[in-house]
């Protein structure tokens, strides 16, 4: 579990030489393995999920865009990684020849990772984000680009709207 200590550790407290490596799951039901990129480790790393399983994060030209903060919780990244159209589409052709209505989900994470050593600072990653879905990409010959993000949890009201019809009490403040 990824503590505000971990966090804190790793902006604040440690040397110069630890760097964040980003690394990115894309998995599909449909999919025989799930596709894992690190970002900046040219030679691709093996990692330690925070399940406790080991697996190898390949290298690939990765760009990773964290969408715009608001007041909803919602979250999103924008990705656009570089495959020259050799790994994205043909997975995405075997979505659509399914007819499947899944979406394709993303895991985040970012590891502490010690550049002189070239070692890992932390066993498990630092920064975690589970959740997101591929509703928009496009494509060209040299980049894939989509858009992750949480499904919409915040477009419907939920409870009771605080009026004096549900809550006798107020008629007092509001006469």
């Amino acid at each position: 579990m990824i503590t505000i200590d971990d966090i804190k550790d790793f902006h604040l407290d440690s040397s110069p030489s630890i760097a964040s490596l980003e690394t990115l799951e894309v998995t599909h039901s449909l999919w025989p393995t799930p596709i894992r990129i690190v970002t900046n480790h040219e030679d691709g790393v093996e990692a330690t999920l925070e399940t406790g399983e080991t697996v190898y994060f390949e290298f690939a030209p990765l760009l990773i865009n964290n969408g715009t903060t608001s007041d909803d919780l919602d979250q999103n990244l924008n990705i656009t990684l570089g495959d020259l159209g050799e790994i994205v589409p043909p997975l995405i052709k075997q979505i659509r020849a399914s007819d499947s209505d899944e979406y394709p989900q993303v895991t985040y994470r970012a590891y502490a990772f010690d550049t002189l050593s070239m070692t890992f600072a932390k066993d498990k990653p630092i920064d975690i984000k589970k959740g997101l879905f591929v509703e928009q990409m496009s494509r060209d010959h040299q980049a894939t680009t989509f858009d992750a993000k949480t499904p919409d949890k915040n477009t419907v009201k939920t409870g009771r709207p605080y009026s004096p019809d549900y809550y006798t009490d107020l008629k007092g403040l509001l006469a």
